[in-house]
């Protein structure tokens, strides 16, 4: 099947209640890059008094769009604040063009250091000069001279203290080092201003977007510190499995685990199955540049005997051209070989590598384990409550995907982010998605840039979309650009049946994706509104299907506030609600709550991928 698919993401932290042992010899998982320095720089000149901001003066708009960025900022990421024109009323201009104050220091969004930035913005007042390029200098200072950092400037009109002229300071600035950009809104910025702005984001490799009002600030601010913030966030708790086989092998149990592709080694896992439990196995490798034509990925999963394990389950992803996550997942069916007892109920997972070779650089994996059996059938499942206006924005992964139910959802989104939701599906209910999307004029796309949303089903494997191709292809176009996926009927696959080629048998979690695909590399960045439309339909029927375990907070989504909350499990098909036979894997792991969490955080690009799945 064909769909296009590529993800700049973040997800929440996992707390998996599973356990595992790391293999000898093994190499370890990757430490974490450090994410982005920001700096945001706040224009407070009395110009942001005028009461000409969709009811409201600017001044009140940038506080409103500021304290969204601060309560949605991850607590790990270094944040600071700047501003100008804030503190000095008079006309000299020497003193107004010193007027400049560096109010928070960068430093991570813990409890505390939130409370204290929103204090401040609720006070601040818009009296001043505007001094761009000095404010532009001090920003760069105060994010230091090394890693990845970011400025971003918010404006609403020319500096009034040249000389420095902001745009000579932004060269000044790309030269002190490539890690340092500077992204510009232009808030009712007049034309002239418009240029000055523009120009000092091209010169650093930075970005642009105009707003008008608090909504559109708002947005546009939040698409450009997910640039910094949200690159695709591969979670779990670290695990070693062996390259060597099943023997030797960690044991894993219900959970979400973060392994390492290397040298194109396949990964071995144990796992424990009794003969009336149901296993699901899911991977999901992520790369920064890319996965070569032909790449596959396969999870199998069986007793070891004296061959490799597949008579539970075994599914494959294949990438037909470049992507930069490949994902599958299967579930063994009773009927087709889940009976099958392995010794000591002791079974084995394979994770098949045919992504990296020899001399490629180590690649994450995702690893998520889930089983069925009487007792998780029993307690149920549950689902978090969808998501509406501002806190429906896009999660950055699947675990960070945000709940969702029907309608209409909007945001910004900087070109090269692929931001996730999830809808709960049952039996007879019909899934239609259209995203959509505004390209402005003069974007500049190369002949394969079009609009991508993909689906993916509740194992995390992809499911069709329609049959007219992978994207729907800019081809020069601009305005607003449509792609329908849908109406589709989710089915529940009979135990003796075969699987639906399309990839809607499954009930639960479906996942959906949208994304600017294969985007020129000057238009990366470039912050375009899109909406996101969800229509469920028909008559749900009860569920005969089960219900699995993925262990407790697996894979919990961010709370509204983007800020490390109490999201509910965003595993396939919900999590049981209760535990009533303790040699379930529901009553064996709810004491384990809270166990630590392995975090890493990867850049990615936009591409573009055609994918073809199925069993094997």
């Amino acid at each position: 099947m064909l769909a296009a698919v590529s993800v700049l993401s973040l997800g929440a932290l996992l707390s998996p209640a599973a356990t595992a042992s790391a293999s000898p010899g093994a190499p370890a998982t990757p430490e974490a890059p450090e994410p982005a320095r920001i700096n945001l720089v706040l224009d407070l000149s009395g110009s942001m008094n005028e009461n000409d901001a969709g009811g409201r003066t600017r001044l009140a708009a940038a506080k409103q769009a500021v304290t969204r960025i601060i309560d949605s900022a991850p607590e790990q990421a270094p944040l600071g604040l700047r501003v100008y024109g804030a503190t000095y009323p008079g006309r000299d201009k020497k003193q107004g063009c010193a007027d400049t104050q560096q109010v928070l220091p960068v430093t991570p969004m813990d409890r505390a250091a939130r409370a204290d930035a929103k204090e401040r913005v609720a006070g601040f007042k818009a009296v001043g000069f505007t001094p761009i390029g000095v404010s532009l200098r001090e920003a760069a200072k105060d994010l230091g001279a090394t890693g990845e950092r970011r400025i971003i400037l918010v404006s609403d009109g020319d500096d009034t203290c040249a000389p420095p002229p902001p745009c000579e300071v932004a060269r000044e600035l790309k030269a002190q080092g490539v890690d340092l950009a500077v992204d510009v809104v232009g808030f009712r910025a007049p034309s002239s201003a418009r240029a000055q702005l523009k120009c000092i984001a091209d010169v650093t490799d930075g970005s642009y977007a105009d707003a008008d009002d608090a909504d559109s600030l708002t947005a546009d601010l939040g698409a450009l510190f997910r640039k910094g913030w949200r690159t695709y966030h591969a979670t779990g708790k670290p695990v070693e499995g062996s390259r060597e086989g099943c023997q030797g092998a960690p044991l894993v149990t219900p959970g979400q685990y973060l392994d390492t592709f290397t040298g194109g080694r396949d990964l071995y896992y144990r796992v424990k199955k009794r003969p009336d439990q149901r296993l699901q196995v899911s991977a999901t490798a992520v790369a920064e540049q890319g996965y070569p034509r032909g790449s596959i990925i396969t999870v199998a999963a069986g007793p070891a005997g004296d061959g490799e394990p597949r008579d539970w389950l075994r599914e494959f992803d294949q990438s037909m051209g470049w992507a930069n996550i490949i994902t599958t997942g299967g579930r063994s069916r009773p009927g087709a070989g889940n009976e099958k007892p392995a010794p000591d109920d002791i079974g084995c997972i394979r994770v098949e590598n045919d992504v990296t070779g020899s001399g490629d650089r180590p690649m994450p994996v995702e690893l998520l384990v889930g089983i069925a059996d009487k007792a998780t059938q029993e307690a149920g499942a549950r689902a978090p409550e969808p998501r509406t206006g501002a806190d429906a924005e896009g999660g950055f992964s699947f675990n960070s995907a945000t709940p969702i139910g029907p309608g209409t959802h909007r945001q910004s989104i900087a070109v090269g982010e692929a931001p996730f939701w999830r809808v709960e599906l049952k039996p007879g209910q019909k899934l239609t998605v259209k995203g959509s999307v505004d390209i402005p004029d003069g974007f500049p796309d190369s002949g394969t840039t079009g609009w991508g949303v993909t689906l993916y089903n509740a194992q995390r494997q992809e499911t069709q979309c329609n049959d007219n191709g992978v994207t729907e292809l800019f081809a020069g176009r601009t305005g607003r650009i449509e792609r329908v996926c849908g109406p589709w009927e989710i089915t529940e696959r009979d135990d003796a049946g075969n699987a639906d080629p399309k990839g809607y048998d499954v009930p639960g979690t479906y996942y959906i994706q949208a994304q600017v695909a294969e985007p020129d590399d000057e238009a990366k960045g470039v912050v375009v509104p899109m909406s996101l439309t969800v229509d469920v339909s028909g008559t749900p029927r009860s569920e005969k299907g089960p219900v699995f375990f993925f262990g407790d907070d697996t894979a919990r989504g961010p709370s509204p506030s983007g800020a490390n909350g109490t999201g509910e499990q965003a595993g396939t098909g919900g999590t049981p609600s209760a535990a009533k036979d303790d040699d379930s894997p529901v009553g064996t792991l709810a004491l384990s709550a809270g166990a630590g969490a392995g975090v890493l955080l990867l850049g990615g690009i936009t591409v573009y991928a055609l994918r073809r799945r199925g069993a094997a």
